[in-house]
């Protein structure tokens, strides 16, 4: 092979070699810019999602007047352990609020990371919990076998514990999926209620009962929350 063969062949490699160092930053480039795109798409998405989430989870406060309105008809006892059961669902209500904060601030920067998956169980658990407070809260001069299906159950799965006795047992990590148990094993009982409520309104819509409607959560107690907020 001459010199001049071997200056073409060396030429031939060295270009070859720029050929690839170039195609190598344009694949980068384009993974860069597909990555860049994906956050943007995950942004907008987020963006659309945290649209239909109320700003702060604030039911609570129409139940608790609502007990209030109704305090002659407990018992000390059933009154002050359904009290405890109000402060675990307040203390949710701050947790959502912080959620859906961290959601909504870091959404176009970290849209990774945001934790909208927990706000969003954080929203289903306290659903469960405004459905079961509303029972508590209405019934008690009403469905008394109804306010007693609620009450006992969640006396059952260990609801009405104070503080201590609910961190000893590690029961915050089991609240879940103990609502998601209390919530199915009264499925029948809630729909008996938007039954009957459902009748109730049939028959006179005039006499508007303080608990009928109370049973549509998400729009009812959520829609308050929302409007509350947004003030």
């Amino acid at each position: 092979m001459d010199i001049k063969k071997l200056d073409e062949l060396e030429t031939h490699v060295e270009t070859h070699k720029k050929i690839k160092t170039k195609l190598k930053r344009l694949n980068t480039d384009i993974n860069k810019k597909a990555k860049q795109r994906s956050l943007v798409e995950k942004s907008i998405n987020h963006e659309k999602t945290l649209r239909k989430f109320p700003s702060q989870a604030i039911g609570s406060v129409v139940l608790y007047n609502r007990l209030n309105e109704n305090y002659s008809y407990y018992d000390d006892g059933q009154f002050n352990k359904i009290i405890r059961f109000v402060q675990h669902i307040e203390e949710k209500e701050k947790r959502y609020r912080e959620l859906y904060v961290n959601c909504t601030k870091d959404y176009v920067t970290d849209p990774e990371g945001i934790p909208i998956k927990k706000l969003s169980k954080e929203q289903q658990e306290l659903n469960y919990s405004y459905q079961l407070l509303t029972v508590l809260a209405n019934e008690i001069n009403g469905d008394v076998v109804s306010f007693n299906k609620v009450y006992n159950k969640l006396e059952d799965t260990g609801m009405f514990m104070t503080v201590p006795e609910k961190q000893n047992q590690e029961y915050l990590k089991e609240i879940s999926s103990k609502l998601d148990n209390v919530m199915h094993s009264l499925k029948a009982l809630f729909a008996t209620l938007q039954e009957t409520n459902r009748k109730l309104e049939d028959i006179s819509d005039n006499t508007l009962d303080i608990s009928s409607g109370m049973y549509d959560i998400e729009s009812e107690l959520w829609g308050i929350s929302a409007e509350l907020s947004s003030r």
